[in-house]
């Protein structure tokens, strides 16, 4: 069967033929990323998430040790392995960066154990050490020590992205005191933000040393680097990583109107955008997100870099079964606007249905998809194409040849992801597997929309034709133990002409076998059909 956008001309054409009654796409495209906490820690509970769609775990170091995150890694890795379908999940983290946090309450808070503020209450925030881990109902720790200089009497601070606020009466030599203007929860480690107030210098604190060095020694897959303002800050991550930096990719979180404004710059450096629409809410009038959201996808898919569209997606899941219609709206506008992924946090993490909302989250990517006109896209594209080299000549080539025959998949052999990722740039109307032996590439690929990573295991053999083959039939295997393809499905294979990085070239159009393990590098044409290469 055709797709809405394979039967349209134009793009009114295709939302005129949109059908409430007709399912959505077979497969889902876009990436979901889940925040690992409190809520859904268990492997039972990460295993069921996997399995209704999370191929991304996000952790945030702010709120927890490395203790506690030490052991959240091993549980994500024994729910992957537990997976009777394998599904290659990436692990990332939050670093801090030159944003402000308020300390520990004294006791650990649990779910819907923070502080219950109201107008008018009174909080002093201090920069003093003895409060750090030792928060009550009086004062908190902000870790705002090398700004605090800028911080003035009159000023609104915001927590987290709202809805509590407060007013700044009176400042001392190391503290605020502060008063309740709207009220709501105050939490461990919850972000304190001072609209508009200028940050220190791109330098990394200590605790984001420590805790790249957590992401290094437990072999994680990318960083959210928060608080990016100008690239040289990325810079100072990409150093401290050094050479792992070339599998951690590194995506840059924009917050502020300061990283808009540089956000060309940003990207030139940065392996991906990670919009984070509530602090970007604090800093921008909040009836300009949903412009600077657009804005900012449409760079990253133009520059074919991965871009996240994350917080608030499913706020009111936190504490309802049921999603809003307004909230299921948002999801699916950032899946056309082009986000390659969404993102769950405290719905996840600290909510009472972490499960429920990552179904739900999937279920509106898959029909969010089918909504999307993808060959007037993949043109909008192309067009801004200058000069290309082979890799990408061929991924661009590889997407109209998908179009044309209405491939239900595009199968790529890769080493670096390289090519796996530009054909996710030009958005092909179907999944792509990308076959790799390399365990960095598969996870780092979940971060590309469409692509299906498989992790080749099997050793290498000797003749390079047949290892090819042997990659391209465990990919299919895979996708068919997916339900993405099915015996006699169009599909798009893109192979190189030998081994190594940058040696794509090669373009076949095949149909999926049935039973037999044919040879896809030695391929002769059925004449006595058709032109089309058929594998029976």
């Amino acid at each position: 069967m055709l797709s809405r956008s394979q039967m349209s001309h134009t793009r009114l054409e295709h939302m005129c033929k949109l059908e409430i009654d007709q399912p959505g796409h077979q497969a889902r495209l876009t990436s979901i990323i889940g925040t690992i906490g409190l809520a859904c820690d268990s492997v039972e509970t990460l295993r069921e998430m996997m399995k209704a769609g999370m191929t991304i775990c996000r952790l945030n170091l702010a709120y927890r040790t490395h203790e506690y995150f030490n052991g959240v890694v091993k549980k994500i890795r024994e729910a992957e392995a537990s997976l009777e379908i394998p599904i290659q999940v990436g692990i990332g983290i939050d670093i801090t960066g030159t944003g402000i946090r308020v300390g520990s309450l004294v006791k650990e808070v649990g779910l819907d154990q923070e502080l219950k503020l109201k107008a008018g209450d009174k909080m002093r925030f201090s920069i003093d050490e003895q409060y750090r881990d030792n928060g009550n109902e009086s004062v908190m720790f902000i870790d705002a020590a090398l700004v605090f200089s800028q911080i003035k009497t009159g000023s609104t601070v915001i927590i987290e992205d709202g809805p509590l606020t407060f007013v700044i009466k009176e400042k001392g030599e190391d503290y605020v005191d502060c008063e309740v203007e709207e009220p709501g929860d105050l939490g461990s480690h919850m972000m304190w933000t001072i609209p508009n107030m200028v940050m220190r210098e791109a330098e990394l604190s200590e605790k984001d040393k420590k805790d790249l060095q957590f992401a290094v020694d437990h072999d994680l897959d990318m960083v959210f680097a928060s608080w990016i303002c100008s690239p040289e800050m990325v810079e100072e991550v990409r150093k401290f990583l050094k050479a792992r930096s070339k599998s951690m990719k590194i995506l840059a979180k924009i917050e502020t109107q300061t990283a808009i404004r540089r956000v060309d710059e940003i990207m030139a450096v940065a392996d991906g955008l990670y919009l984070a629409r509530g602090n970007l809410g604090i800093h921008i009038s909040p009836e300009k997100v949903f412009l600077a959201q657009k804005m900012l996808i449409g760079k990253a898919n133009k520059a074919g870099k991965p871009v996240i569209c994350a917080t608030q997606m499913l706020g009111s899941m936190m504490h309802n079964a049921r999603a809003t219609r307004a909230e299921v709206a948002d999801v699916a506008n950032a899946i056309l606007d082009g986000a390659d992924c969404v993102m769950l946090s405290r719905e996840t993490a600290r909510g009472k249905y972490p499960l429920r909302s990552m179904q739900t989250m999937s279920a509106v990517c898959t029909e969010a998809e089918a909504a999307i006109f993808n060959e007037d896209l993949f043109y909008a594209l192309r067009h801004k194409v200058g000069v290309t080299d082979n890799t990408h000549t061929t991924a661009i080539a590889a997407v109209e040849a998908a179009h044309k025959c209405h491939a239900k998949a595009i199968m790529v052999v890769t080493v670096s992801g390289r090519s796996a990722a530009l054909i996710s740039k030009y958005r092909p109307d179907c999944v792509i597997v990308a076959i790799t032996r390399s365990k960095h590439t598969a996870k780092s690929l979940q971060l590309h929309r469409g692509v299906f990573p498989v992790l080749h295991t099997d050793s290498k053999d000797q003749v390079w034709a047949d290892d090819v083959d042997a990659r391209l039939h465990h990919g299919i295997s895979m996708a068919r133990r997916n339900g993405y393809i099915n015996s006699g499905d169009m599909l798009v294979l893109v192979t190189g002409w030998t081994s190594g990085v940058g040696s794509t070239n090669t373009i076949r159009v095949v149909t999926c076998p049935s039973t037999s393990i044919p040879s896809y590098t030695r391929i002769e044409v059925d004449t006595a059909t058709d032109d089309r290469v058929r594998f029976e």
